[in-house]
Order: structure tokens, then sequence, then C-alpha cells
């Protein structure tokens, strides 16, 4: 897929979902979108961030390999090195 392609394939995504959420499961199975801002813990040392930190995303984007990021503290960091804060 060239970048282009790319390219329109995020900006067709996000004709659709939005940048200020996210849908996980819920401990019950349930599909729940959680709003931003939502905590992330930091699993794997990340740029400025330390295991065990817990964060607030503030945005959600997708990067050119159609990767998800999160923004936090206005980076972005891949969604794979963090863990999603769910309560109650």
């Amino acid at each position: 897929m060239t970048d282009n392609e790319k390219r329109k394939y995020i900006e067709e995504i996000f004709k659709y979902c939005k940048t200020d959420s996210i849908l996980v499961m819920s401990k019950m199975g349930q599909l729940q979108r959680l709003q931003c801002p939502f905590e992330v813990v930091v699993i794997s040392n990340v740029g400025e961030l330390y295991k065990g930190l817990i964060c607030l995303v503030s945005a959600v984007k997708i990067d050119l390999s159609l990767i998800d990021v999160y923004i936090i503290r206005d980076k972005a960091y891949y969604f794979f090195n963090f863990r999603v804060l769910q309560r109650k």
C-alpha cells in the first residue's frame, strides 16, 4: 500500500471514528466507548514514560504504518506500550 493509499484509508476511517475515544471490551464482554481523556498504564518504558506510570490519553490517532497511537503530554506513542485502565 502506498503512502497516498494509506492516507486515503485513514481519512475513510475517520469519517466513522473520532480521535476522542476508543472502543474496548469490558470485563463482562460488552463493547464500551471510552472518551478521552482516559487512563492508561505504561507497560514498557517508552520515551519519557516509565513502566507503571499512569497517564491520560488526550487523543487517539493512526500513523502512516496504520498503527494506533495515543497522544499523551502532546506526544504520540504506539498503543501497544500501554494497557487501558477501566474504572467502575
